[in-house]
């Protein structure tokens, strides 16, 4: 009793939802950040990857994933901000790296993760892997 316009839909939400339990790059993320660093910051890469996947949904709903998929000018600001952040991580960890000593201090280690570590590692992965 469905309306003809809303059989695609339950089609592609049910497409989806299968896509959604295949693992990826968040399975992947998720894993090595509770081995290596214990239950915690797999919790926080979930809260993170969590928050991405609202905002997505959020700018799906809005309209913008559309309008990014129309316009090839919009997508490729968006990629190229994607680079942009990358190229500002990578620059980052090499800082972060140098300067080792001040950073492996367990109190500055703590208030680096809790404010910028894995909550917006899980966040990134979940942001730009969106397709």
């Amino acid at each position: 009793m469905l309306g003809h316009h809303l059989t695609p839909l339950l089609g592609a939400t049910g497409v989806l939802a299968l896509l959604t339990l295949v693992p990826g790059p968040d399975m992947a993320v998720v894993t090595k950040r509770a081995v290596t660093r214990g239950r915690a910051d797999g919790l926080r890469t979930v809260g993170g990857i969590a928050v991405g996947l609202l905002l997505w949904g959020a700018l799906t709903v809005a309209g913008l994933a559309a309008r990014l998929a129309a316009s090839a000018e919009v997508y490729l600001a968006v990629k190229l901000a994607g680079a942009a952040y990358l190229c500002w991580l990578g620059t980052y960890v090499y800082v972060l790296s140098r300067a080792r000593r001040f950073f492996a201090r367990p109190r500055v280690r703590r208030a680096l993760d809790r404010v910028t570590g894995v909550v917006l590692i899980g966040f990134g992965v979940r942001v730009a892997t969106t397709s």
